[in-house]
C-alpha cells in the first residue's frame, strides 16, 4: 500500500481574485466568521439576531416531539449494552437521561459554528467499552445489534480533503492517484480521468467547476500540483463513523470495506472515542432523517474528565476561531512581528493553545484514561499553574492586545478612504478586543478552579 503525501487545503472557494491567472489568487480557505473591510458594505448585524432569535424557538418547540424518541434509543442503548455485557459494553443510563435530545442553545452554536443547517445529533447518548482499540466487536457485535433493533448507519457525503482533515490518508488504490503524476495535463486526459473515478462511486461535479475555472477563466490547463488540489474536492458517500482512536496498524487490517473511510485520529488535546450517527429504518427514505449520534468512550470517568476539558478549554479556546484578523495568508518569508502583526497575534494564540492543551487538556484525558482503560490511577498527573506560568500567561494576552492593535491601526490606513470602511475597521478591533477579553476571563476561571481543586487535594 503506498501512502501518498497530499498537502491539505480547506475546501471552500476564495471568490476573490477570480479573473486574475495566478493560482495564489485561487486558493482554498477557511471561513471566517466575519469579513475584514476594507471598502463600504453593509452590516446586517441585527438581522442576524432576529434570525439566531426565530431559530433558537423553532428548535426549542422541537424538544417536545423529540423527546419520546430520544428515549427510544436509550432504551435501544440499554438493550444493546446487556446483549453485549460478557464484551465489555456497558451503559450508565443515568449519566445521560437528561442530555438525549440536544438543547436549543447548543444546536444554535453549532449551526453558527459549522454555518449548515444539517443537525446531525439531533439525538444522542454515550455507551463504555472497556476496550474500544477491539474494532471486531465494533464492525460484528456493536452496529449488528443497532441493526437488529431497526437503526442504520447513516450515510455522509465526504471531499477527499474533509476526509484527509480528519485523519484520512489516501491511497493509490483508492484514488488512482498515480495517474495524475503521468498523465498529459489536458482537458481531454483530466476528463478521462474523472470519468474513470464516476465508474468508482466519486461524485466530481465540484471538481469539474474548479477545472472549468482554469480552462475559462484563467485560460489555461491546471499544473500538476493544481490538479492534486482539485481532485480533493472530489466526493464520495460513506459511513458516518468516525473512528477517532490512537490504533497501531495491525487493528486496522481487517477493517470492513464500507467502512475504510472511518479511520480519523485523536483530536489535539488527546481525545479518543468512536463515533456513529445512526437513522431509524422508517427513515432511510426521508430527505430529513432524525440522526442519533451514538459515542463510545472508555468508562464514566473518561466521560466526565472530558466534559470538564470540554467547557474549561475547548469552548474557550474555540472563540479564537471568531476573531476577524486573518490567519491564512501565505507566508512572505521572514518577517518580524512589527511587519506583519497578525502573525504576532497567531504566534501568541498558538502559544496560549498549546499551554492548555499540553497543562490540562492531555492531563485530564489521560487521567480518565488511566482509571477506566488501564485501571491504574496511581499513574494520575496533577494539573496546577504556578505563579511563573500564570504571569507568562497574562503576558501573551497583553501581547496579543498590542499585536491586534498594530494590525487594525495598519489596515485602516491602506483602507479605501471612506469613513464606512475606518468605522467599520474600528467595530472590528473592538469586536476582537471583546472576545480576547472575554477568552481571557474564561481562561483565568480555568486556571482559579483547576488550583482551587489542587489545594483542596493538598489538605486532603
Amino acid at each position: 500500500m503506498n501512502i501518498i503525501p497530499i498537502s491539505l487545503r480547506f475546501n471552500n472557494r476564495q471568490q476573490n481574485g477570480l479573473n486574475n491567472n495566478s493560482y495564489a489568487d485561487f486558493r482554498l480557505i477557511k471561513p471566517q466568521y466575519k469579513n475584514q473591510l476594507t471598502q463600504d458594505t453593509v452590516s446586517f448585524t441585527a438581522t442576524s439576531k432576529a434570525i439566531s432569535d426565530t431559530l433558537f424557538k423553532k428548535f426549542e418547540n422541537q424538544v417536545p416531539e423529540l423527546q419520546p424518541i430520544g428515549e427510544v434509543f436509550l432504551d435501544v442503548t440499554a438493550a444493546v449494552a446487556r446483549a453485549l455485557k460478557e464484551d465489555g459494553i456497558y451503559f450508565v443510563r443515568e449519566m445521560f437521561e437528561s442530555s438525549a435530545v440536544k438543547k436549543a442553545d447548543s444546536k444554535l452554536s453549532k449551526i453558527l459554528r459549522k454555518k449548515t443547517f444539517e443537525d446531525r445529533d439531533a439525538i444522542r447518548t454515550t455507551i463504555f467499552s472497556k476496550n474500544p482499540y477491539d474494532l471486531p466487536v465494533l464492525f460484528n457485535k456493536l452496529i449488528p445489534e443497532y441493526k437488529k433493533r431497526g437503526y442504520q448507519i447513516a450515510p455522509i457525503s465526504s471531499s477527499i480533503g474533509d476526509l484527509m482533515e480528519r485523519g484520512y490518508v489516501p491511497v493509490e488504490e483508492e484514488i488512482v492517484i498515480s495517474k495524475f503524476f503521468d498523465i498529459e495535463h489536458t482537458k481531454e486526459s483530466h476528463n478521462k480521468y474523472f470519468r474513470e473515478l464516476k465508474k468508482r462511486g466519486y461524485d466530481y461535479d465540484e471538481a469539474k467547476k474548479l477545472l472549468a475555472y482554469y480552462l475559462r477563466e484563467a485560460k489555461r490547463i491546471p499544473s500538476k500540483d493544481e490538479f492534486i488540489e482539485i481532485v480533493k474536492s472530489l466526493k464520495k458517500d460513506t459511513s458516518d463513523i468516525d473512528i477517532r482512536l490512537k490504533l497501531n496498524k495491525s487493528s486496522t487490517t481487517d477493517i470492513p470495506e464500507e467502512y475504510k473511510y472511518s479511520l480519523g485520529k485523536p483530536q489535539k488535546s488527546g481525545y479518543e472515542d468512536i463515533q456513529i450517527r445512526f437513522i431509524r429504518d422508517v427513515d432511510k427514505d426521508n430527505p430529513k432523517p432524525i440522526y442519533h449520534e451514538l459515542l463510545i468512550q472508555f468508562g464514566p470517568t473518561y466521560n466526565r474528565n472530558a466534559r470538564k476539558e470540554h467547557s474549561m478549554v475547548y469552548e474557550p479556546l474555540r472563540l479564537f476561531d471568531e476573531l476577524s484578523i486573518p490567519f491564512d495568508k501565505p507566508a512572505k518569508g521572514k518577517v518580524s512581528f512589527k511587519e506583519d502583526p497578525e502573525k504576532g497575534v497567531e504566534k501568541f494564540i498558538s502559544d496560549i493553545k498549546n499551554m492548555f492543551r499540553t497543562k490540562v487538556s492531555k492531563v485530564l484525558i489521560d487521567n480518565g484514561k488511566n482509571e477506566d482503560y488501564y485501571k491504574n490511577i496511581d499513574d494520575n498527573d496533577e494539573i496546577f499553574f504556578t505563579p511563573v506560568e500564570i504571569e507568562k500567561f497574562e503576558r501573551k494576552f497583553k501581547n496579543i492586545k498590542g499585536f491586534m492593535r498594530e494590525y487594525y491601526e495598519r489596515e485602516k490606513n491602506r483602507a479605501t478612504i471612506s469613513s464606512i470602511a475606518t468605522d467599520q475597521i474600528d467595530k472590528n478591533l473592538s469586536e476582537d478586543l471583546r472576545t480576547i477579553n472575554k477568552i481571557l476571563r474564561l481562561l483565568k476561571q480555568t486556571i482559579n478552579t483547576i488550583n482551587h481543586e489542587h489545594g483542596l487535594k493538598d489538605n486532603g
